[in-house]
């Protein structure tokens, strides 16, 4: 089978064959918005095996962006952000072996965990696989609306803008109100800024708002990332395979990727000494329903695996109740 151009996506067509990224993506091509030189193998047998889709129209110099977009991916509910498989700066030998790898990540067992916690079936999941022109971006970001006139900011190089009630004079800013305003929609949006300018990487729907941040009043705060308040005890963990770790315990790390969804899958609360309210673990327990911090910069030297605290994830409080 051959690759689709994005141009022959349809988005009102169902989610399951092209899947939610792709269908996101299309949808902003739609409507003219700058996406990269995109393909899409839907899912079935010809993204499963390595040599099984025929990718004889792509062949040429120049990287690649091999990445999921599976059938439950990037829904009004569930995001399962970073749960599937993304692999960039692939060469054009090495596609038949990314796109495989990307396919069979539905099978994955973050994948189950992150559908247990969320009460949903725990099954394997079918993956499409989008295909993508890569240049390595000069700068990248993420939003999260707030409403159509608002949202949040936060750059993945560092640098930082934050905006509340439709203020703020940043071009990344107004361009991510420029979509909410074409689409009549709030998004959570990713971009990438190249030497070409600014290019969108992904459009999905909220599934979770961002908490409004508060007056914390406990000896550790950080971002309110994830409303609800939980108690528990910490576990301090050094790998997402950690024999210390237990269910029901508050998890405290540097910051999470994929890899420690089954954890957070299981934890009380979660606590994170480095990212914001757009990051990884914000956006997973937000959707899990487990209350999160997330920036507490000192949580590593100041709590220590055994000790109770109670997580308050609205207002961005980590208080210890015992030692």
């Amino acid at each position: 089978m051959k690759p689709l151009m994005l141009c022959d996506v349809d988005p009102e067509d169902a989610r399951t064959a092209v899947g939610g990224k792709a269908r996101g993506l299309a949808v902003l091509r739609r409507h003219g918005f700058r996406v990269p030189a995109t393909w899409v193998l839907p899912a079935g047998p010809a993204a499963a095996g390595p040599g099984a889709a025929d990718l004889s129209g792509l062949a040429g110099p120049g990287l690649w962006a091999v990445r999921s977009s599976a059938s439950v991916e990037d829904d009004p509910v569930h995001s399962f952000a970073g749960l599937f498989r993304t692999e960039l700066g692939v060469g054009f030998g090495g596609l038949p072996a990314a796109i495989a790898r990307v396919a069979g990540s539905g099978a994955g067992e973050r994948v189950r965990a992150y559908q247990a916690r969320a009460g949903l079936s725990v099954r394997d999941v079918e993956v499409a696989v989008v295909l993508q022109r890569y240049e390595p971006p000069r700068e990248s970001g993420v939003w999260i609306g707030r409403d159509l006139e608002a949202g949040r900011l936060e750059w993945a190089s560092g640098a930082a803008e934050e905006w509340t009630a439709g203020s703020g004079a940043g071009p990344a800013g107004r361009a991510c109100l420029g979509v909410q305003r074409t689409l009549g929609a709030v998004a959570d949006l990713e971009f990438a800024v190249l030497d070409s300018g600014l290019t969108w990487v992904q459009y999905r729907p909220v599934t979770r708002p961002v908490p409004e941040p508060a007056a914390a009043g406990g000896p550790l705060t950080g971002v309110p990332a994830a409303p609800g308040v939980a108690e528990g005890t910490v576990v301090c963990a050094s790998d997402p395979g950690d024999p210390s770790w237990r269910p029901g315990s508050v998890l405290v790390i540097a910051g999470t990727d994929p890899e420690w969804v089954p954890f957070m899958a299981e934890a009380a609360a979660v606590v994170t000494t480095a990212g914001g309210s757009l990051c990884h673990a914000a956006i997973v327990a937000r959707e899990l329903g487990v209350p999160c911090v997330t920036g507490v910069g000192d949580a590593l030297a100041r709590l220590r695996t055994g000790m109770r605290v109670e997580v308050d994830g609205a207002r961005g409080v980590v208080s210890v109740t015992g030692r």
